[in-house]
């Protein structure tokens, strides 16, 4: 098994046992056996349960960081399109299970807050943003604040959606209904920035 081989197969060992046990209560030892692997070679590859969890952060918030390519499709499907992956990633199984992962351990971890900021989250690098960003310098539409209007569009296409989820007081929402929702929220947006 190759070097990446081997640290794909950690990740998802780590992955699974985080949201079964706890990243307090797993353990390296814990990761390696789930993995097939000697504790040696976990951290051959890893030096710290930290840095694991580091790795596991940027595998997971990698499909919300990748950059928006101008296509000449009108500013307005771009929108539609990022929010609509967006909230389809944010609403999806894995991705729930690991933000109430985040809400349960994160108070108690400096571990867990250190690999969010390294990954970035809240400054600003996620696709969304990013792409408002360069289109409020091109002049398409006025936003004074990227990063408010990325949480605006994302909360009122996805926030209850995904509360719902959290808590377990709602069943996951049909394609139409984010759809719907997701249109909604970018047609009030054109409305107030154009």
């Amino acid at each position: 098994m190759s070097q990446t081989e081997r640290r794909e197969q950690l990740i998802a060992a780590a992955e699974e046992m985080f949201l079964r046990r706890g990243y307090h209560a797993t353990t390296m030892d814990d990761i390696a056996q789930r993995a097939g692997m000697s504790k040696k070679t976990v951290y051959q590859i890893f030096s710290a349960k930290s840095e694991l969890f580091d790795a596991l952060m940027a595998e997971w918030l990698a499909p919300v960081t990748i950059p928006v390519e101008p296509d000449g499709r009108s500013p307005r499907d771009v929108l539609t399109d990022i929010l609509r992956r967006l909230v389809d990633f944010a609403l999806a199984e894995r991705q729930v299970c690991m933000i109430r992962l985040l809400i349960a351990e994160a108070p108690d971890s400096e571990d867990i807050a250190a690999a969010l900021r390294r990954q970035g989250v809240g400054s600003g690098r996620g696709a969304l943003e990013q792409w408002l960003t360069a289109e409020s310098l091109r002049g398409t539409f006025k936003v004074a604040d990227p990063g408010a209007a990325t949480n605006l569009l994302f909360f009122t296409a996805a926030g209850d959606f995904q509360m719902g989820l959290l808590l377990r007081t709602r069943p996951r929402p049909t394609a139409e209904e984010v759809a719907a929702r997701v249109e909604r929220a970018v047609a009030i947006f054109f409305r107030e920035a154009t």
